[in-house]
């Protein structure tokens, strides 16, 4: 006779939170594919960056704009709550700072996101309401305030995802770090193309900076994520590590982009950076991963120490 699984302390099962996750993406990726169209305008503005009128521009509606910023909070708040849920459980039997770093990250990087929305939603609303005749002093989006969240946060991540890996037995054999290396090199080569060769700019100001600074912590992801798929590729109990892993790749590709999409970016000619890119999809995926991670692993925790108390 089987015994019904015990329900969660925070009275959600962790199937049930699985499937939330995974329909949350599902309808996250069919927003962003069908809805990220630029449909609103033509708009004349004048930036003070340009010697002249810019005409012709055309943007994603705010309605949509709104979309994305709640699927992404949503995501980001529910998966930090399940990260510091893991830090604060005494029965977390991975090491509770993996989650506490994992944690604190995401609801930095939530915060940095929102500050990010606000300034974004401020400065395009102040270029199309200055029309031709131009807007003055508007708050740029980078770099900005939001950025103090965004550099604490890859700090955060950075040390959580080290926990993952630092003082575990991790039995790779000499073609699999090979493969490390291989996709270091590879992330390194893909950030160092995105942040100097597409811009063409050798000048290292202040965006410039956080650019080389957030690029050196995609890269670091990309590696601890390479390391744990190698080295937990197979059974039931290492699910939660495959995912963190997954996670941290989702988020080397989202920031990759906005990246790319900043770096290319001229306003001058109509073609300004513009949040709601579809790639931003990658980063709702990292924190869903991450949420489902934490969650996995909180229920593997606490059927092992069950198990442990009845022998």
């Amino acid at each position: 006779m089987s015994r019904a699984k015990p329900p969660s302390p925070s009275g959600i099962s962790t199937q049930s939170i699985v499937w939330a996750a995974i329909g949350w993406a599902a309808t996250a990726l069919i927003y962003y594919l069908f809805l990220s169209a630029p449909t609103d305008g033509p708009h004349t503005i004048k930036p003070e960056e340009c010697e002249k009128v810019v005409k012709g521009l055309i943007v994603r509606p705010n309605w949509y704009r709104y979309g994305t910023y709640l699927f992404q909070t949503v995501a980001i708040a529910c998966s930090g709550l399940l990260c510091l849920r893991n830090w604060r459980s005494a029965k977390i039997i991975s090491g509770r700072n993996v989650w506490l770093g994992l944690g604190i990250g995401i609801l930095s990087w939530g915060i940095g996101n929102l500050t990010f929305g606000y300034l974004d939603f401020q400065y395009q609303s102040g270029l199309i309401a200055g029309g031709a005749k131009g807007a003055k002093e508007l708050v740029k989006t980078f770099p900005s305030i939001a950025d103090i969240f965004f550099t604490a946060t890859y700090l955060f991540l950075s040390w959580g995802m080290a926990m993952s890996v630092i003082g575990r037995r991790l039995n790779l054999y000499p073609k699999q770090w090979a493969i490390v290396g291989g996709v270091g090199l590879l992330g390194i080569g893909l950030a160092a193309y995105v942040t100097f060769g597409v811009s063409g700019e050798v000048t290292l100001d202040l965006g410039k900076t956080l650019n080389i600074i957030y690029a050196l912590g995609d890269i670091w992801l990309l590696i601890v994520a390479t390391i744990l798929l190698l080295a937990f590729w197979g059974g039931k109990a290492a699910q939660s590590w495959r995912l963190l892993g997954s996670a941290g790749i989702a988020m080397f590709f989202g920031d990759l982009w906005f990246n790319y999409s900043n770096n290319i970016s001229d306003i001058c000619k109509a073609k300004p950076y513009q949040s709601g890119e579809p790639a931003e999809f990658f980063w709702i995926l990292a924190f869903i991963l991450w949420g489902m991670a934490a969650a996995l692993e909180f229920d593997l925790s606490s059927r092992s120490t069950g198990r442990s108390r009845r022998s």
